[in-house]
């Protein structure tokens, strides 16, 4: 007859009658909180650094932009939704087309995994390993001459921030893989944020130079598009002074007349923080000016055709 003790020990039963915590499922509890805590920690700093890259596109583009037309941004008080939105324009094209390739890639590599032996996967890590290693370092190294001389690729920004990205990644995955060891968890978390910094880093100047590309490309759109704007009568309660090749201002006869002054021959580029900014309606980017104004009661915009003339009298 088997002993009642050895019995109870092989249900996990003490001699006082409980039973003994399950080890093994507290340690997979553990193990579940630890990736999930990961993950999150992950979100958090990817959700942060998409965000930052956003508004630092958004704030280069908006001062690119207005420069083109020869207004400091600062006097528009853009507001961070404005900056945002327009990092959100920019780079929405450039991050379509990274997750897909992205997507593309991890279909491709899970179909591989899927089709190949066993035997002919392990070579294909064994070779690919230090292929990619190898490529990675190539391409941090091209950044170097640009780091040198940041006219040798004026003709394609952004590449060069994207190899430095790409090529840190390639490379501390190659090197990760070929020399594994054992490290403590001090240094991995230092090496993952030494790379997880030189990434940010290629990513931002990448964005830098795309930016002011974009923002001088989406200035010069706007400023072919001028004559087909609507044109603006401005009416004024004070008299402006505003003097532009095409800018006509006429003196409003009436005396209980509420607006003084009117102002034809202009187009509002857009309204921004509380301001107008308003362009002659034959406004040339060798010569043109800008105006901006406060918006406020004492002014009233009137809006009509692009090729339409107002009267010679209010």
């Amino acid at each position: 007859m088997p002993d009642r003790r050895a019995l109870a020990a092989r249900r996990g039963v003490t001699r006082t009658g409980l039973r003994r915590p399950d080890t093994g499922a507290a340690k997979r509890a553990g193990s579940g909180a630890s990736q999930a805590l990961k993950v999150i920690v992950s979100v958090a700093a990817n959700l942060a650094l998409s965000t930052a890259l956003l508004y630092f596109f958004g704030l280069l583009y908006t001062q690119k932009f207005f420069d083109y037309f020869r207004v400091h941004y600062t006097v528009l008080d853009q507001t961070t939704e404005e900056i945002l939105a327009r990092g959100a324009f920019g780079l929405h094209l450039p991050i379509g087309a990274a997750a897909g390739a992205g997507l593309a890639l991890f279909g491709l590599t899970r179909l591989a995994r899927f089709l190949l032996p066993d035997r002919v996967w392990a070579t294909v890590l064994r070779i690919g390993t230090p292929v990619a290693m190898v490529a990675g370092l190539a391409l941090v190294g091209t950044t170097v001459p640009v780091v040198l001389d940041s006219a040798l690729l004026d003709d394609h920004p952004g590449l060069p921030g994207l190899a430095l990205a790409v090529g840190v990644v390639l490379t501390v995955v190659g090197w990760r893989r070929l020399v594994p060891g054992r490290h403590v968890p001090a240094f991995l978390v230092a090496e993952w944020i030494v790379t997880y910094v030189l990434v940010a880093f290629g990513l931002f100047w990448a964005v830098s130079d795309y930016s002011a590309e974009v923002g001088v490309a989406e200035a010069f759109a706007a400023a072919s598009r001028i004559p087909a704007l609507p044109a603006v009568t401005l009416y004024s309660a004070q008299s402006l002074n505003l003097e532009a090749a095409g800018v006509r201002q006429v003196v409003c006869g009436q005396a209980d007349a509420a607006y003084k002054y009117r102002y034809s021959g202009l187009k509002l580029l857009l309204q921004s923080g509380g301001q107008y900014v308003f362009l002659p309606a034959n406004w040339q980017v060798s010569s043109g000016v800008s105006f901006v104004l406060p918006r406020s009661d004492s002014l009233r915009l009137e809006f009509s055709p692009a090729r339409s003339k107002p009267s010679g009298t209010c």
